[in-house]
């Protein structure tokens, strides 16, 4: 009985060694540190040319014994379709240009190969096509008005005029991710101190006491059920019941924090965020709403470095 248990380890065994020499023999290393150069925003107009070049100043072996092999291969893959735009990196590295379609997200993917010896290394650069026109969805009928050449919805609510866009169209104020295409769909940001002026002539900033008396406090009253390049803008919470056609159209564009540069949106399908008028010593006051919350919030906040939407009142 001995004797044959210890066959059975001892035959084990060497199966484990003849196993562990195949994996030895069969397992590649990888390239790694691909990555790509572009010209490319988050955020473009259909029929954008994007410009891309790979970068393989950084590229490694996941495996040190394995040095970076001589010749390396650059090929990409948009829209399912293959490319390649060189054999040898050194004695070639091309532009790789794309023109982007319709309205959606798109993904470009990079990969450097070196023939059957090594796992390619791979890197991709992500962004979204907007037609202002088309890409935000399910915004209600309303009245418009023309205010300095650009075109706002309106809606009577609580006796008043209100704009039911986010503000936008002047030189004051931040785009959403610096991208000046998305205004016309997200309004700008504005500063406090930036949010008293902004409003037109006959027009004027609200006041805590009219956005209450006129609004109300159920965050989904004011919520709008809409889509940005097909994707709903708020998401849903039981406890948060969106009206079927609101007119203030409330969107979840966040805030921007300008202590936080490296970051400096937040909340995007989060929140929606609204100055008032109103002030306490060093602080703006405003309204905001939660996407978890089913009443509007009464906040304070910087008055120059945090940025919220605007929107207007007829006087």
């Amino acid at each position: 009985m001995k004797k044959t248990l210890f066959y059975a380890i001892l035959f084990l065994s060497a199966v484990a060694i003849v196993s562990c020499k195949k994996e030895e023999e069969t397992t590649k290393p990888s390239l790694s540190g691909l990555t790509i150069i572009s010209d490319h925003d988050t955020f473009m107009g259909e029929g954008t040319e994007v410009h891309l070049k790979a970068d393989v100043s950084d590229l490694y072996t996941s495996d040190t014994k394995y040095d970076v092999p001589d010749v390396i291969g650059i090929y990409y893959s948009y829209n399912g379709v293959r490319d390649t735009v060189t054999t040898d990196v050194k004695k070639s590295n091309p532009e790789y240009t794309i023109t982007v379609g319709e309205a959606g997200d798109y993904s470009v993917f990079c990969y450097a190969y070196a023939g059957d010896d090594f796992y390619n290394a791979s890197a991709s650069v992500s962004f979204t096509a907007v037609n202002p026109e088309t890409s935000l969805t399910g915004l209600p009928e309303l009245p418009t008005v023309e205010i300095g050449g650009y075109k706002f919805l309106t809606a009577e609510i609580g006796g008043k005029t209100w704009l039911a866009n986010n503000f936008y169209g002047t030189k004051e104020g931040t785009d959403y991710q610096d991208s000046e295409i998305l205004s016309s769909l997200f309004g700008k940001y504005y500063t406090w101190e930036e949010a008293q002026t902004v409003c037109p002539q006959g027009w004027h900033l609200p006041s805590a006491e009219e956005f209450d008396e006129c609004l109300g406090t159920v965050s989904g009253e004011l919520m709008v059920n809409a889509q940005f390049v097909s994707k709903d803008m708020w998401n849903y919470w039981p406890q948060v019941v969106i009206t079927t056609d609101p007119k203030f159209c409330a969107l979840p564009v966040g805030y921007r924090d300008f202590t936080y540069e490296d970051v400096p949106e937040h909340g995007y399908k989060q929140y929606a965020c609204f100055w008032t008028s109103d002030e306490d010593e060093d602080k703006g006051e405003f309204r905001s709403i939660f996407e978890q919350e089913s009443t509007v919030q009464k906040s304070q906040g910087d008055k120059k470095t945090l940025a919220l939407s605007v929107r207007c009142v007829k006087d």
